[in-house]
């Protein structure tokens, strides 16, 4: 354990912040905190995820079907490459998704791939490969392995970020991913058959020259009830078909993306974390026919977690946020809260000091309403996973 990790349980920072809002800017909100719980496999308190030091993905998902969030973690330097947590009368259980070696990317999604039912999960190759997979869940028989099957195996390396969500409208969801090397942006629908590489079909939705592009979110951007994508500095508009339009959010590519009403009226606002960088946590607000800026946090050094939701249940949205340890900003890196109001103003809280967060996810882990944090990092200190439980408001 690094000497300087800290964990501060309500430790409140004032963050007073540049540009205006609605009705008082830089104000810090009257909104309540929430009481953290420390868990940490750094302790015994967790067990190990992963033989491997660089985990790559997460993701947050009631697999089992009992109400409770589990979590994956995957890992590309060894075998097993992908595995699963939930939380039982015997304690916290670990079960292998994946033996093989499979150069996993960031990201992944959640998904009825099969229509079966019950959810399922996909993740990326990484710059080392050209394939995108999907596994089938066997709830409730886990004692079978989970099938792996293949949606991408030609084309361009590396595939940074995947999501799921009706984007054309037909009352089916669809797969949205990121692919890097062949600066890409690819739509599939879910064919009637998933398990066979051919059925699936990719359809190339934006393209790109210059820099990297990675995020991903969606929601409703423009209020005409539909749901748009929002990733890589812009947000995409379905024109029509698999037709869409991009418009541009700000320079800012290489950035986490999340979206929610967080100054309630109007569009939806866009936050922009820094991801594999270092640069500012921003608040995107849309008025007078364009996207206003305001910055919460100045400097995030690798800020690859970023999350929107109703954190301590006072029915307006929080931001969720943290930093990378290595690469980042090693003892000093950082994890927040910024409880909101529904106003535009936040009332934030270092939740830890010290402690990598990679991918880091909000879940109910144990089923009382509540979100908690999954917190991983990606080679600082791996293989290691934390959980902070969210013991309400004091």
């Amino acid at each position: 354990m690094i000497s300087s990790m800290r964990f501060l349980l309500v430790t409140a920072v004032s963050l007073l912040v540049s540009g205006s809002s609605s009705p008082a800017p830089g104000a810090e909100a009257e909104v309540p905190m929430v009481r953290w719980r420390h868990l940490s496999s750094s302790r015994g308190e967790l067990p190990l995820p992963l033989p491997g030091n660089q985990q790559t993905a997460s993701l947050v998902l009631d697999i089992d079907g009992d109400g409770r969030d589990n979590f994956v973690i995957a890992d590309r330097t060894k075998t097993p490459s992908v595995v699963w947590f939930r939380w039982t009368a015997d304690g916290w259980q670990r079960s292998v998704i994946d033996d093989t070696p499979l150069r996993v990317e960031a990201g992944g999604a959640v998904a009825d791939v099969n229509g079966d039912g019950k959810p399922d999960i996909v993740f990326g190759g990484d710059s080392g490969s050209n394939q995108v997979w999907w596994w089938e869940n066997p709830a409730p028989n886990f004692d079978k392995p989970w099938s792996r099957h293949v949606i991408k195996s030609d084309g361009g390396n590396q595939h940074h970020d995947q999501i799921v969500g009706d984007f054309l409208g037909t009352g089916r969801d669809q797969l949205v991913f990121w692919n890097q090397r062949a600066k890409k942006l690819f739509l599939a629908e879910m064919p009637g058959d998933p398990t066979r590489l051919e059925n699936w079909k990719l359809v190339e939705i934006w393209s790109w020259t210059q820099g990297q592009h990675e995020g991903l979110a969606a929601g409703d951007i423009d209020r005409d009830g539909r749901i748009d994508l929002v990733g890589g500095d812009h947000w995409f508009e379905h024109v029509r078909g698999t037709e869409f339009r991009p418009h541009k959010i700000d320079d800012y590519g290489l950035s986490r993306s999340a979206v929610g009403d967080l100054v309630q009226g109007g569009w939806p606002e866009v936050v922009l974390n820094s991801g594999d960088g270092v640069g500012p946590l921003n608040l995107y607000e849309h008025r007078d026919n364009r996207w206003v800026k305001r910055t919460l946090i100045e400097r995030v050094d690798h800020g690859h977690t970023l999350q929107v939701a109703d954190i301590n249940g006072d029915g307006h949205l929080d931001i969720y946020a943290a930093e990378m340890h290595t690469p980042g900003a090693g003892d000093a890196c950082r994890q927040w809260i910024l409880y909101g109001d529904g106003q535009g103003n936040f009332r934030t809280q270092l939740v830890s000091t010290g402690i990598g967060n990679h991918e880091s996810r909000l879940a109910d882990l144990n089923g009382d309403g509540r979100l908690d944090i999954v917190g991983k990092p990606y080679t600082w200190s791996a293989p290691r996973i934390d959980v902070w439980l969210n013991e309400g408001s004091p």
